[in-house]
């Protein structure tokens, strides 16, 4: 007869102690009279789309999250044992802009309804990348002297405007600038050429809806070597006929392949009596030029020099210089 005696009252005990527990619980949520406080993270404007997070605070706990979006019916969202906050998410519209009122507002578990809270966003279409421009420096051009490669870049009209511009030259670091222009340098080195050679500078912007721009290249080339023009053969012609002039332009590489050659002829006494121009001439290969001789030349020995400027802009240190005989 012990033995059930004793379970009786432990059972006894037992709903003793889970009825003190429910009054206590009670009487904490019937001392609760405070509304739960929700916020946002809402800011005034979005580029497509907008997703608003609301979280909500109480002491007894949350119940219940509402919100309302525009004209649309209550959203409730049931708190539960999870995080007391919820998102909201605001598509963009197709086109150009939408203003939107987000109203909300809580309940925690003793039944208190807080009051709603409005706030207005807009929310805007964005879906065209910038457009970059690369100026102070022509593609595949050559340069004898430092450059500056200028970059701009422009976002539609209406856009969310150019975000960030980033730029690498080379195999370099990126770097990337919250502007919508920089300068890209490119050194060069008089004395040992070793910057000489192919540069390209890749780049790209970003707009502040997120838009990428696709990859863009420019390819800048620096020559600082001179070129040496030569004249190894002397050359003899008779009055009234065609003189053959012997030259050569050696240009060690890097280089543009071409360089723009004059050639003076001048008499015994000094005096230029011809000039010969040719605005491209391959480099590093033998070349000749041909002329008439007028048949009122005097007879005798005259010189002819030979200049060159290679596609980077550098010119001969010395120009080259041979005898033409006149008969």
């Amino acid at each position: 007869m012990r033995k059930p005696r004793r379970l009786l009252l432990m059972i006894a005990a037992a709903v003793i102690v889970l009825g003190i527990c429910a009054v206590s619980a009670y009487a904490a949520l019937s001392d609760d009279s405070t509304a739960p406080v929700t916020t946002s993270d809402a800011v005034s404007s979005y580029w497509n789309g907008a997703t608003v997070t609301l979280s909500a605070t109480d002491d007894s706990g949350v119940a219940y999250i509402y919100y309302k979006l525009d004209q649309s019916y209550v959203h409730l969202y049931r708190v539960g044992s999870g995080a007391s906050e919820t998102s909201v998410a605001v598509a963009a519209p197709a086109t150009g802009s939408a203003a939107h009122t987000l109203k909300f507002w809580a309940q925690d578990n003793a039944g208190n309804v807080e009051k709603s809270t409005t706030v207005t966003l807009t929310v805007a279409a964005d879906t065209t990348a910038p457009v970059t421009v690369a100026s102070g420096a022509t593609g595949g051009a050559w340069y004898k002297a430092a450059v500056a490669v200028h970059l701009a870049a422009t976002d539609e009209v209406d856009g969310s405007g150019v975000a960030t511009l980033t730029s690498t030259l080379d195999v370099g670091t990126p770097v990337v600038v919250a502007a919508a222009s920089t300068d890209v340098n490119i050194a060069v080195d008089a004395t040992t050429h070793a910057n000489d050679g192919a540069h390209t500078i890749t780049y790209q912007a970003a707009d502040v809806a997120g838009n990428v721009e696709s990859l863009q290249t420019i390819t800048v080339n620096i020559d600082t070597r001179r070129p040496v023009p030569k004249a190894p053969y002397a050359a003899s012609v008779y009055r009234g006929h065609t003189a053959t002039l012997k030259y050569k332009v050696a240009d060690v590489a890097p280089n543009s392949g071409t360089a723009a050659v004059v050639i003076k002829v001048k008499n015994s006494a000094g005096k230029l009596v011809k000039t010969l121009q040719y605005a491209s001439k391959p480099v590093n290969m033998a070349l000749t030029a041909k002329f008439t001789v007028p048949g009122t030349w005097k007879r005798g020995t005259y010189r002819f020099y030979v200049y060159a400027t290679d596609g980077a802009g550098n010119t001969q240190l010395k120009a080259a210089s041979n005898r033409l005989i006149v008969k």
